[in-house]
């Protein structure tokens, strides 16, 4: 079995209209285990919108988390909070030296943060702040963490947070993993289903179908399609925020 994965981040039409750039990121790799198992990871970060230097922010926090993963992964240690504790520690200490660098704060670079490490039969998700996890095992699909809200109204945890790890969530399950998709809070009122606190299937069932029937190499382009989805009337007119979507599945043999 290998992995079909895409992931795009759009700017949204308010941030057009005024800063200019998007603040989302993503990335997503298949990684080497130290005993050769493969490991799918996908990763999302949401730059707060006050924040000066939050597309840097968010950047960051993927590029940083990924390579702690692949540390973690390659030195065989246990997947668990522990280990997230410590990909949310090196995230918390890049972004303090390049704060450091740019005379600024760590606050200039808060951002959100969303992981899934997947391997053949278990799993880590982790979460710092809104946006959200959806997974479908061979049972069942659903959202690993409700969108977390801050104390007061459009307001959120961030990487930066002194109180950081102890907002960190974190579950580890020992499942087959079918269908995984992250994304930022652009995307939560179309993505989600507030009512039922469930996955808004007819939003992904016909984007899990298509990616599964592709051949790997065929997801670059794929990006592009998404990209042109998440930047169309049709989702601009429900959102004016950046939106970032990270989507994989499970396919046959490449």
């Amino acid at each position: 079995m290998s992995w079909r994965a895409i992931g795009a981040s759009v700017i949204g039409t308010s941030h057009e209209a005024g800063d200019g750039y998007c603040q989302d990121s993503c990335l997503t790799s298949v990684v080497s285990g130290h005993d050769g198992a493969s490991f799918l990871v996908c990763l999302v970060s949401d730059g707060a919108g006050s924040a000066r230097f939050a597309a840097q922010g968010s950047a960051l926090a993927c590029s940083t988390t990924m390579a702690s993963i692949e540390a973690t992964l390659q030195s065989g240690e246990t997947l668990d909070r522990e280990a997230a504790v410590g990909w949310l520690e090196a995230v918390r200490s890049a972004i303090l030296a390049a704060a450091d660098e740019a005379q600024g704060t760590s606050r200039d670079y808060a951002c959100t943060l969303l992981g899934a490490v997947v391997g053949e039969g278990d799993a880590l998700f982790f979460q710092i702040g809104d946006g959200a996890i959806v997974v479908t095992n061979p049972a069942a699909q659903g959202v690993v963490f409700w969108p977390e809200e801050g104390p007061y109204v459009n307001m959120t945890r961030f990487v930066t947070d002194e109180d950081a790890s102890s907002n960190l969530e974190v579950v580890a399950a020992a499942m087959q993993v079918e269908e995984v998709a992250l994304f930022s809070d652009g995307l939560q009122r179309l993505a989600l289903s507030f009512e039922s606190r469930m996955p808004h299937h007819p939003f992904f069932d016909p984007m899990f179908t298509v990616l599964r029937g592709k051949r790997p190499e065929e997801c670059e382009e794929l990006c592009d399609h998404l990209a042109q989805f998440l930047g169309s009337p049709a989702i601009n007119e429900r959102t004016d925020d950046d939106k970032t979507l990270v989507m994989a599945a499970r396919g046959g043999a490449a």
